[in-house]
């Protein structure tokens, strides 16, 4: 039997399908009511599938959304939910209108729905290693991620190297880009602005929340540079809270009362400058190394995270300086 998690790739647009079959009419000034077995036949019609969807997972789908506010429920009953009934209202005709914003919405729906399985799958584009070379000519790794159009990292990912490469960028493009940093020296934050934007780039971001659940991405350092994408879970909670596992802190109480968040996730060295990610999909903050005299969190068992906040300021050109990279060759990723 074909299983949510499946549904992603097997029935593409059944998010927005969803939002658009359900969005409320009225005949005669009386509410329609239209119900699962109806939406099935629907998508199978409309997009000729092999198959039809399941009432039981489309249901479950349903339910997902209900929980994040996008759906309401009318009534539930019928083997398998086939007469259950939902509802919404969609107000936002660009949303009805252009099938731009239709796909970039369908996507965010389904990070709601399928979960950080099919988050990571659809981040991994986004998330490239950046090769560092020190003076003694030592090489180690460092993650940044598509942005805003341009790159997004840890200030230390590139600062002070004598050698950068980062995987899909050539050389040239990096030499007349524009290295901004925060205009707050222990902001350990980079963005990389180029002169011809990356058309691609993760669209979503949010400020994370107490108690959320989260997902770092990046490239550790792995003997051989053998550089490949890793991910872990994580959680954000109180500072010091007795709970196992949820050791975590939005405290202003340090790094110059800066909203510094701790997740129950280590960084490993070459995941720094990686995003860290939302159950929605949506970025929350980059993976950083905290400041000088800081203490080292890392010991006591999280990382570090720096909200993505601050990195908006650098992007929307509110707080930001330049990083100098006149000693620093660029070369083409290997």
């Amino acid at each position: 039997m074909i299983e949510l998690a499946n549904y992603s790739q097997l029935y593409p647009y059944l998010p927005i399908e969803i939002l658009f079959f359900f969005n409320a009419e009225s005949n005669n000034g009386k509410l329609v009511q239209k119900e699962i077995s109806m939406f099935c036949n629907h998508y199978k019609i409309k997009y000729k599938t092999p198959d039809i969807p399941q009432p039981r997972i489309v249901s479950k789908i349903c339910d997902i959304l209900c929980e994040h506010n996008q759906l309401s429920i009318l009534k539930q009953s019928g083997p398998d939910n086939l007469d259950s009934s939902y509802i919404c209202f969609i107000k936002d005709r660009n949303l009805i209108e252009n099938s731009l914003v239709q796909n970039i919405f369908n996507t965010k729906l389904s990070y709601i729905i399928y979960g950080f399985k099919y988050i990571y799958a659809d981040y991994r584009k986004f998330v490239l290693p950046i090769e560092y070379t020190t003076n003694s000519g030592n090489r180690t790794l460092g993650t940044c991620f598509i942005y805003n159009h341009g790159l997004a990292t840890a200030k230390h990912c590139i600062e002070g190297a004598k050698k950068i490469s980062i995987q899909g960028i050539f050389k040239n493009d990096l030499q007349n880009a524009k290295f901004e940093i925060h205009e707050n020296e222990l902001m350990d934050l980079l963005f990389i602005r180029f002169q011809k934007e990356i058309p691609d780039s993760i669209l979503f971001s949010e400020n994370a929340e107490l108690l959320d659940e989260i997902m770092t991405l990046g490239y550790p350092k792995i003997a051989g540079y053998h550089n490949f994408l890793t991910a872990e879970k994580a959680n954000i909670s109180a500072r010091f809270t007795a709970t196992v596992g949820q050791i975590a802190s939005n405290a202003r109480d340090i790094w110059i009362r800066e909203n510094l968040l701790l997740i129950t996730a280590k960084i490993k060295g070459g995941n720094s400058g990686g995003p860290v990610i939302s159950r929605n999909g949506s970025v929350i903050g980059v993976s950083v190394n905290c400041a000088e005299g800081e203490g080292d969190y890392d010991d006591l068992g999280y990382g570090t995270v720096l909200p993505v906040s601050f990195l908006d300021e650098i992007i929307n050109n509110n707080v930001k300086k330049y990083l100098d990279i006149s000693s620093i060759e660029f070369i083409d990723f290997k």
